[in-house]
């Protein structure tokens, strides 16, 4: 598992639309919402061909979630946009911006879970797991969800972009307040450790929902 699809959608949606021009901006919500999920898709040839779960858990969030091959993705399909489409002809690179920030956002948001991201495919070093959030955590995605309501009713206008920022500035922050939070019970739980003979004993903290609460 990783992020839950809403709060992959409202975020490509939202850094998309911060990055391109005001008249832009409803499209670049549609566009950033489909290329926030778009990692996750991998799914389908798993379900479809693969009978192993175990493979399945493995191989997931490999190469579709990838910081080398999703910028080389997002910049063919950006080169094919600006042949066929207006919006991104009149503005290359605002929405060349646009489609990397909502393909790669989506990797390094999963990286917060537990279940781990290849971030590095082909390469194999231990996936990214910083597993500091819960896959739903409605603190991290209301934020986005409003910046979102807000952009597409606003359209053009400068409240919009606002919201939009505001959204992603509260959404970051509370992720850097998990780090903080996580840090924080570990040293706890080090110094409850210590004396018992236990101290040197691998040790692995999980999130849960509400976990910074919790925390």
């Amino acid at each position: 598992q990783a992020m839950d699809s809403l709060t992959q959608i409202v975020l490509g949606a939202s850094v998309a639309a911060a990055a391109v021009p005001a008249q832009h901006r409803r499209r670049a919500l549609l566009v950033g919402a489909a290329l926030g999920t778009l990692p996750d898709l991998d799914v389908v040839p798993f379900a479809l061909f693969v009978d192993d779960p175990v493979a399945s858990m493995v191989w997931h969030r490999g190469f579709s979630h990838s910081l080398l091959v999703l910028p080389v993705f997002g910049w063919l399909l950006w080169l094919w946009l600006r042949r066929v489409w207006a919006p991104v002809r009149e503005a290359p690179r605002a929405w060349l911006w646009a489609i990397q920030l909502a393909l790669v956002t989506h990797p390094l948001l999963d990286a917060f879970t537990v279940y781990g991201t290849q971030l590095w495919w082909p390469f194999t070093p231990h996936p990214a797991m910083w597993s500091s959030v819960f896959i739903i955590d409605p603190l991290y995605t209301v934020w986005l969800m409003l910046g979102v309501v807000v952009a597409a009713f606003a359209g053009a206008r400068p409240l919009a972009r606002t919201c939009l920022i505001a959204g992603l500035a509260l959404s970051t922050a509370y992720l850097g307040w998990s780090l903080v939070a996580k840090a924080m019970v570990e040293r706890e739980a080090t110094r409850a450790l210590a004396g018992t003979g236990f101290e040197e004993a691998p040790r692995f903290s999980v999130p849960t929902p509400f976990n910074t609460l919790l925390w």
